[in-house]
Formats: C-alpha cells, structure tokens, sequence
C-alpha cells in the first residue's frame, strides 16, 4: 500500500458526485449514506481480491495510491460524500 493523504484530488471528485447528488435528490439522506457505505466497501474489495487488484493495477488510469488507501481515508470519504451532499440538498437548481 503506497503512502496517501487523507484528502486528496479524489476527495474533490467524491465531493462533487455527492454535490450532484444532493442537487437532484432531495432529503434522500439515509439512501445517500448506504449508497457511499456499499461504494466504499465495494472499492475495499476488489482492492483486496488478487485478481481484481492486478487488474486495475495494470489497466486503470487511477494511480493505485488512490485506490488502495487504509480503511480511515474511506471514512473520510465517506464524510465528504456526505458533506457534497448536504451542501448540494441545500442548493435549488
């Protein structure tokens, strides 16, 4: 596992799906928090199964040091996400 920050370009990439997220689906909080829960556990899998690891290793355009972070940063990206979407709930298009 390469070394990473805690918030990094991606977290601006998490913020902003979630922002879009909040802009279309209102008070949908509840869904909004499962669906950034499965996301990260997703993302924690195939970074941990030998066959899916490889694979993105060599054919993803993602440098691994985005993708396999230790489990606090997903956290994180779990509090951005909501952040992104609490912003984006509040904001009327």
């Amino acid at each position: 596992m390469n070394k990473t920050t805690t918030i990094d370009i991606l977290s601006l990439n998490h913020f902003l799906i979630y922002f879009s997220l909040g802009l279309f689906f209102k008070n949908q909080y509840k869904l909004i928090l499962l669906l950034s829960l499965l996301w990260e556990m997703f993302e924690y899998i195939i970074s941990h199964i030998d066959y899916t690891r490889e694979f993105l290793i060599n054919y993803w355009f993602v440098p691994e040091k985005y993708w396999n972070e230790p489990l606090h940063n997903k956290l994180y990206d779990i509090i951005i996400n909501m952040l992104g979407y609490i912003i984006g709930n509040f904001m009327f298009i």
